[in-house]
């Protein structure tokens, strides 16, 4: 009996362990292009979009939430000699959904006067990767007299469709790394 223990033990430790280990999302990275002094720049603009493709929800709540971050580190919207152009790219891509194909189940009853306990496994098959559709955000700042990158940042996945909310927490995640007008 104590072995049959042992085995539910080491059992469920295992599914704990297995449960737990999850690939952790990639971070927003973002680097600046050397020799460059972006908290000394004041003001900004958009890349031109005449002639482009119209802007989609997705488009305009980038938009509004790039500029509330921006502003809120201290810089200043202006078409007039902007000190730097921002411009950034979503790409759409389809992944399979991730779920664990091993599950262990412990279980224990009875029926009439006998009890009884089990261990059992099992092995998904097929059917549980159903695609998602992701967003990944790319932020590039650059340098309209040089046509030069100055900083690029680049996001973690958000599923589609997403709200303005996610779409909020994606773009101040990438905007972490950009630095703080100075004054």
């Amino acid at each position: 009996m104590s072995k049959l223990f042992r085995f539910a033990t080491n059992l469920v430790l295992m599914s704990l362990v297995l449960g737990c280990a999850s690939s952790a999302q990639p971070k927003p990275q973002w680097v600046t292009a050397p020799d460059t002094d972006i908290p000394g720049l004041a003001t900004f603009t958009w890349a031109d979009t005449a002639g482009g493709s119209p802007l989609t929800i997705l488009d305009t709540q980038v938009r509004n939430a790039l500029r509330a971050e921006l502003l809120k580190k201290g810089y200043a919207e202006s078409s007039d000699a902007p000190d730097f152009v921002v411009t950034y790219e979503t790409d759409i891509f389809e992944t399979a959904k991730k779920s664990n194909p091993v599950s262990i189940g412990i279980g224990m009853g009875s029926w009439g006067s006998n009890v009884g306990g089990s261990v059992g496994t099992s092995v998904g098959v097929g059917g549980d990767k159903a695609p998602r559709l992701q967003h990944r955000l790319t932020i590039h700042a650059l340098d309209p007299e040089s046509d030069r990158e100055l900083w690029i940042g680049n996001t973690t996945t958000f599923e589609v469709p997403a709200d303005a909310s996610v779409v909020e927490q994606a773009v101040a995640g990438v905007m972490a790394g950009f630095p703080d007008k100075r004054n």
